[in-house]
Order: structure tokens, then sequence, then C-alpha cells
């Protein structure tokens, strides 16, 4: 099998899986998105849409708003046609000084001839709550911002805005962004803050990836290199976090890891299209068995009064 599906954090061995609040946390990857387009185009197959909490991280984010609107096929649409163009991704305009990424293409583009319904997600997202996790370029910490059909593609946008492959970042209201990554890669501990108490998590990384703790040395955080050191530090550091949360929750917590097994053919950016297909595929297979084996589990409590 090459995919995953972990629980962790059950207090008891009672078949259900109860919560009072459950929340739906997706990791980031760029184009390894795909394999999270693959599970929620086949959740949104078969209508299942339990979640009340859901926190997206760059690639995550786009996936979570075309969920959230019910547009089965949009993420894997965008990734497949408009992400793999070299207008998009470009090498050669990054080495002269422009954007290896370049967003403002990707956005306008798609907004035009495929536009999100995003009045849709409002509806479909009423007494539930979506967010969008961002990074702020001068204090490198998360910003969790709240899902608008006004402004959710600029926030998708500042979410995905990868630091030094996408120059100068995504400015909203006054403040500037960087991809969620750099801060939150893998928002768990976000969706925990805003209540939940069963939280599922889909990851672009084998679920065996883990980072070890690792401070860098002092020279390069000083040195001319000492913005980006700061942004793989913070990275790790959010990475370590999210880790040591799905190998042991709170007490009282659940968690459901979605994740392939082995690294995906896909890559952050340049895959080919057959290894999209195949990852696109992976996380089909992995939903429909979710669905099959476990999801029937998934027991809703009232909160306590």
């Amino acid at each position: 099998m090459k995919f995953s599906i972990r629980l962790s954090g059950l207090q008891d061995s009672s078949t259900w899986l109860h919560h009072t609040k459950l929340a739906l946390a997706c990791e980031g990857g760029g184009q390894r998105g795909i394999f999270t387009a693959g599970i929620l185009d086949t959740f949104l197959e078969h209508d299942f849409f339990p979640f009340r909490t859901l926190v997206g991280t760059s690639a995550g984010a786009q996936n979570l708003a075309a969920y959230s609107s019910g547009a089965r096929g949009y993420a894997r649409h965008i990734i497949m046609r408009y992400t793999t163009q070299k207008t998009f991704f470009d090498p050669l305009r990054f080495a002269r000084g422009g954007h290896l990424i370049d967003l403002d293409w990707l956005f306008d583009t798609t907004g035009d001839a495929y536009p999100l319904d995003a009045e849709r997600a409002a509806r479909r997202l009423l007494r539930r709550d979506l967010r969008i996790v961002a990074c702020r370029s001068d204090t490198l910490t998360a910003d969790y911002l709240p899902f608008s059909a006004d402004s959710w593609s600029t926030a998708v946008k500042a979410s995905s805005a990868i630091p030094l492959f996408y120059r100068g970042g995504v400015t909203i209201d006054e403040a500037n962004y960087w991809d969620g990554g750099v801060s939150d890669p893998l928002p768990l501990c976000a969706a925990h803050r805003l209540g939940a108490d069963c939280i599922m998590v889909i990851r672009t990384l084998p679920a065996s990836y883990a980072v070890k703790p690792l401070k860098l040395p002092p020279r390069l955080m000083k040195g001319r290199l000492s913005n980006m050191a700061a942004v793989l530090q913070s990275h790790l550091d959010g990475y370590l976090q999210a880790h040591d949360f799905i190998a042991q929750p709170p007490a009282g917590v659940k968690v459901i890891e979605l994740a392939p097994r082995l690294p995906l053919r896909s890559q952050l950016l340049g895959s080919k299209p057959e290894a999209l297909r195949h990852d696109y595929r992976l996380g089909q297979s992995c939903a429909r068995q979710f669905l099959e084996q476990h999801a029937w589990r998934l027991r809703r409590q009232q909160p306590p009064s």
C-alpha cells in the first residue's frame, strides 16, 4: 500500500472517534498538493464535508478553498493546467532577477478563466471556520486569515508566496506576507487552538518524514544569509512542533493522519504530468480507503455546557 492512514491520541479502545469539533488541516508542498486534491475531490464525490474547522497552508489553502466551494476537480485543473506552464515557473526569469513562480499571472489568469465560486463557498462555510495560513515577513509569525468571499484569493496568494521564489511577498492591510509554510507548515496546532479535539491532517510528505531539532550556526544567523537562515529555522521549528503533536497529541485530542507512505512522484515545482496524474490517483485511493474503513467511526458529541 502506497499511502498511510494513521490514528493517534486514542485514549480508549472504543470503536468510535468521539469529538466535539472535527477539523481538517492541510499541508502545502507546491505541486505535491495534487495528492491532497485527489483526497478532497473524492470526499466531494461522496458528499463528505463534516469538518467545522479547516486550516490550510499554501497549496493546502488552495485545496481547501476549492473543497469548501464544492468545486470537484478545481484544484487538480489548476495544478495540471496552469502550474505546469513556463509562464508560471521559469528558472531563466528567476536567474535574471524576476520571480521563479509568477503568482500574479497564476491568480489573475485563473481568476478570469476559471474563477472559484466564492459565494457558494461562503454558503457552505456557514457555521464553519476556514483559516488560511500566511507568515508575516517582518516577524516570521503566522497569521490565520479568515475566509472572505471578497478577499480569499489574495489571502491564498499570500499563503503561497514562497520567499525568494516570489519576490516581495503579498501585502494585506499594510502587513506583508510570505508563504504560510515558513511559520506553520502543518497547521494542526492552530486547529487545536481553534477548539478542535479531532483533527484530520493531510500531508504531502511521507508519514515517516520528520525533521530533527536543529539550530543553525550563529554565524549564519548574523551573516549575509541571515534572513533566509531565519526563514529556514522558522520552518524547521514549525514542522517539528507539528510532528510532535501528531506523535503525542494533548489529552483528549485525536489525530487522523493521511499521507503518502513514500515520497510522491511529483515535486514542489517542475513535476511531469504523469507524476501529477499518479499522485492524484494515489490521493483518491487513500480517501476511498478512509471513507470505507474509518469515516463511519466519527461521532460528534455535544460540548459540555
